[in-house]
């Protein structure tokens, strides 16, 4: 009698040639295919609760990432400190290039920071950083873009108001 080797089936054909193989006429081969399938099985939990537990560490990322409190004083500092480097440009000298690029700029660096928000992780120059494996880094990088964010809002505001 033929002997298939099923170590080769992907999880998909296993489950094919369970539902189609004859149990009586080819009793070693669905008692090497049973085998094989519940080896799957076990990788296959193993597997799922290994992605779950990643899935809730980076939930757990998030959550910290966006308290509410960390959003407010990350914003915050961004305007004191970045809004009067910003209100000492003369209004006179702005023209509507500075218009554009102060929303630019309001749009590049306040897209970093909401991603950062949501997501638990920025980047910070070629390396991404993570809330969870470096803290201090993450906040600094959240930091200069409230900065560059503040700044940058302060310049349209005086762009287009004065």
């Amino acid at each position: 009698m033929f002997r298939v080797d099923y170590s080769q089936y992907s999880l998909t054909e296993l489950e094919e040639a369970i539902n189609s193989i004859d149990k009586e006429k080819y009793v070693e081969n669905y008692q090497a295919l049973m085998n094989e399938y519940s080896k799957r099985e076990k990788k296959l939990a193993v597997y799922n609760e290994q992605t779950e537990s990643q899935l809730e560490s980076c939930e757990q990322n998030i959550k910290t990432a966006s308290e509410f409190e960390r959003l407010l004083g990350i914003c915050f500092f961004g305007l004191i400190f970045g809004a009067p480097i910003g209100a000492e440009v003369d209004p006179n000298t702005l023209t509507g290039s500075d218009i554009f690029f102060s929303l630019l700029l309001m749009s590049m660096f306040g897209g970093l920071l909401v991603h950062s928000f949501n997501n638990g992780w920025t980047l910070g120059g070629n390396i991404k950083f993570y809330i969870a494996e470096d803290p201090i880094m993450f906040t600094v990088a959240q930091l200069i873009y409230a900065w560059l964010l503040g700044f940058s809002s302060t310049i349209f505001v005086l762009a287009i108001f004065f």
